[in-house]
């Protein structure tokens, strides 16, 4: 389902069913106006109105649960049409990591919203507790888009997200170019050292306290 949300129903080897859902109607209209498949049919509706005659084995969310006014509810509307022993899938930014920290101390000193549309900074601990109200386990699997989290496209993001955040937050920008200095020099450090490297930082750069050695070349 998809209010960014995709369902689908009796998997087995493939899905008999795949539902698309959103709520608004543009979304809906652009959905079907592309070529796909014969077993997926979208829906334009509300979630939490939303009363198939049947429920799901799998349902996906992407980029949706940050936006909502209440992510608990969103989720116990998911829960309600899920079959017994089925899956939830969810995918929304992740803050352990520069991107993060960096957010995180803006948001909570500052009030600095990272966008007017971004109501929630989603951390482990609370994935973990509103699948627990809804009588869920959540798992963290994997994180992707290390790119937007330390690399490249983190300083591209920051560079317009960051001025119109503090604009947002009517919070003066004119030191944002001597902090996207410093940003840059930070990503291209960690970029280079983590060539090869599966970790959240690279080796040896993860502790408080830096060991410095010098020789003479």
């Amino acid at each position: 389902m998809w209010h960014r949300c995709f369902g689908s129903r009796n998997c087995t080897e493939g899905a008999n069913l795949v539902i698309g859902l959103d709520y608004a109607a543009p979304a809906i209209e652009q959905a079907r106006s592309n070529p796909y498949p014969d077993n997926v049919d979208f829906i334009n509706a509300d979630i939490t109105t939303y009363l198939p005659t049947y429920s799901f084995d799998v349902i996906v969310t992407l980029g949706t649960m940050e936006h909502l006014d209440v992510p608990q509810e969103f989720l116990n509307c998911m829960v309600r049409l899920l079959n017994p022993g089925g899956s939830i899938i969810i995918a929304c930014p992740h803050f352990l990591n520069p991107r993060g920290y960096v957010w995180m101390a803006l948001a909570t000193l500052l009030d600095v919203p990272m966008s007017l549309s971004d109501l929630h900074f989603i951390h482990p601990w609370h994935m973990n507790e509103w699948a627990a109200a809804s009588g869920m386990h959540a798992e963290l699997v994997a994180t992707v888009d290390q790119n937007w989290a330390y690399g490249p496209r983190l300083l591209k993001d920051f560079d317009k997200r960051l001025r119109n955040a503090l604009r947002d937050a009517e919070l003066p920008n004119d030191k944002v170019d001597a902090y996207m200095a410093y940003l840059s020099n930070l990503v291209q450090y960690l970029e280079a050292r983590s060539v090869g490297s599966d970790r959240m930082y690279p080796s040896g750069i993860e502790g408080a306290t830096a060991l410095y050695r010098l020789q003479r070349k």
